[in-house]
């Protein structure tokens, strides 16, 4: 059996004292080598980001977003105070820098890798939705004929995307689920409003992504209430918002066919 008692301490010397205070007042004022990482905007690609030339293609009846985040540039140091309440704050999460930044990178050279990187994954899901199509030319029009007619004519040059800003490879996977939406009679969306993140390849696999809670809770907050997310991403994903259903993928075919099956 314990005893529990009052026990008395001596005070410290007062240069150790000293020595501790000047530890904690450092702490507080030296920049630290971290990352913070907030929900960033959604953006609805059917309003300006796609186009086509010369091309037949259907308007789509609901909304499909592309997610972003906002990261720390490579060149911010973060302080004491401010990490403190990134690490308490419901909407942010804190990284090591080395975690998101390859060593010495500038924020101008990040600048230019994530354009890359977006107009990279813009020619991935081109490609990666016209294989589908291709593959699947039934869903393109009413009877199977036709739609093995459309999709011989599809051409990837035809396709073009306008995003901004935005930068990075996660907007794959919801680029190519825009294209077969719009490219198909079939309205995949049914009204619906959703939104998703990944990487895509050419053969429609898709690839883990950063910042995928904060996207998440970016897509509750803008009405989304079906959410497309790497499969890859799965363990990371803690304290779904109620109200937004998050379904893991490995394929852009598994993604339209949910959209086919829980559409009807």
């Amino acid at each position: 059996m314990f005893n529990f008692r009052m026990m008395r301490f001596s005070r410290l010397p007062r240069l150790v004292t000293w020595t501790l205070g000047l530890f904690f007042g450092l702490a507080t004022i030296a920049p630290l080598p971290y990352a913070i990482v907030l929900p960033g905007e959604a953006q609805n690609i059917f309003k300006g980001v796609i186009t086509f030339k010369d091309l037949a293609n259907y308007p789509a009846t609901g909304r499909i977003d592309l997610m972003s985040i906002r990261v720390t540039n490579p060149d911010t140091w973060i302080f004491g105070p401010e990490l403190v309440y990134s690490w308490i704050s419901g909407d942010r999460a804190v990284y090591p820098k080395s975690a998101i930044y390859p060593p010495g990178i500038t924020a101008e050279e990040e600048s230019k890798q994530a354009k890359a990187d977006m107009v990279n994954s813009q020619d991935k899901a081109i490609v990666a939705a016209v294989n589908y199509l291709q593959s699947h030319p039934e869903i393109m029009a009413s009877t199977k004929a036709v739609g093995i007619e459309r999709a011989q004519q599809l051409d990837t040059k035809k396709i073009k995307f306008k995003v901004g800003e935005t930068g990075g490879p996660s907007g794959g996977l919801v680029f190519s689920i825009g294209l077969v939406e719009l490219l198909t009679e079939q309205d995949l969306l049914d009204g619906r409003h959703i939104a998703g993140t990944g990487t895509i390849s050419e053969r429609g696999v898709v690839g883990a992504i950063g910042g995928i809670n904060e996207k998440i809770m970016s897509a509750k907050k803008v009405g989304a209430t079906l959410f497309f997310a790497p499969v890859d991403n799965a363990d990371e994903i803690s304290k779904v918002p109620e109200g937004i259903k998050v379904v893991t993928v490995a394929t852009l075919a598994q993604a339209i066919n949910y959209l086919e099956r829980s559409g009807k």
